[in-house]
C-alpha cells in the first residue's frame, strides 16, 4: 500500500503576530491547475476553520482541521503546523509523504519510488548544496519510527521556529554526507532555469520558484 500524500494550508503566524497566507493562497489553485491528480491524490489539511474554508472554495475538502493544536503551535504557526501535520500523519497513517503546492509532479510514484521511501528507514529530502536549513522539505518522506525525534524536535532551540531547522536538530551531524536520507534526482529543487538540467527521466516531484515552468520541466522528464 502507498503512503498517503499530504499538502496543508494554515495561517503565516510568527510570534503570535497572523497574516493570511497570501502565497500559498495563490499557489494552490496553480497547483491544482497544473497537477490536477492532487486533487484526488492529495490529503489536505487546514490548520484553522478558516483555512478548510479556503480549501473549500478551491473545490478542496480538509480530512482534519488542527484547531486542537498545542498553543506554541499555533503562535509560530507558519511552519510549526506543518511539522504538527507532520506528526499527526505519522499517528494516523504510519508513514506519510508530504507534498507542497509549489511542487510540479512530473512523473507519478511508482514501486520503485515507494520502495526508496522506505529503504533504510530514514526520512527523505530534497538536498541543496549550501542550504541554510540543511534540509529542504518541499517534497519529504517518513516512517513512524521517526515519531520520537519529531516529538524532540518541537523543543529544539532554533535561531526561528521552522521545520526544517526543528528536522535538522534531530538528523545526524553527517546527514549531508549520507545517501539515504536525500531523494537524489526523484525529487529536486529548481530556483532557475540553470537548474533545469538536474531534471531527468527519474525524476517524480519538482520543488520550483515558478509553477509556469511545468511545461518545460515535464518536456526534460521525458527525454532519454
Amino acid at each position: 500500500m502507498s503512503p498517503p500524500m499530504i499538502a496543508g494550508l494554515y495561517p503565516y503566524v510568527r510570534g503570535g503576530e497572523a497574516h493570511p497566507p497570501r502565497v500559498t493562497l495563490e499557489e494552490v489553485p496553480a497547483s491544482l491547475a497544473i497537477n490536477p491528480s492532487y486533487r484526488h491524490d492529495l490529503v489536505v489539511l487546514a490548520g484553522d476553520r478558516a483555512s478548510a474554508d479556503q480549501l473549500a472554495a478551491f473545490g478542496l475538502r480538509a480530512a482534519r482541521i488542527f484547531e486542537d493544536a498545542p498553543d506554541h503551535v499555533c503562535r509560530d504557526m507558519a511552519h510549526k503546523m506543518k511539522h504538527w501535520m507532520c506528526r499527526w500523519a505519522l499517528e494516523e497513517f504510519g508513514e506519510f509523504l508530504w507534498v507542497d503546492w509549489d511542487t510540479v509532479l512530473l512523473r507519478p510514484p511508482d514501486t520503485e519510488f515507494w520502495n526508496w521511501c522506505r529503504t533504510h528507514d530514514t526520512p527523505k529530502f530534497i538536498q541543496i548544496a549550501g542550504y541554510w536549513a540543511v534540509v529542504n522539505c518541499g517534497v519529504y518522506y517518513c516512517g513512524h519510527s521517526w515519531a520520537q525525534a519529531i516529538d524532540r524536535s518541537f523543543s529544539a532551540v532554533v535561531r526561528r521556529p521552522n521545520d526544517e531547522l526543528l528536522w535538522a536538530s534531530v538528523l545526524p551531524d553527517d546527514v549531508h554526507s549520507r545517501p539515504e536520507f536525500w531523494w537524489g534526482s526523484r525529487a529536486v529543487n529548481i530556483w532557475s532555469p540553470d537548474d533545469f538540467a538536474v531534471v531527468g527521466t527519474g525524476t517524480y516531484f519538482a520543488h520550483v520558484r515558478h509553477l509556469e515552468w511545468a511545461p518545460e520541466l515535464r518536456r526534460l522528464a521525458t527525454l532519454d
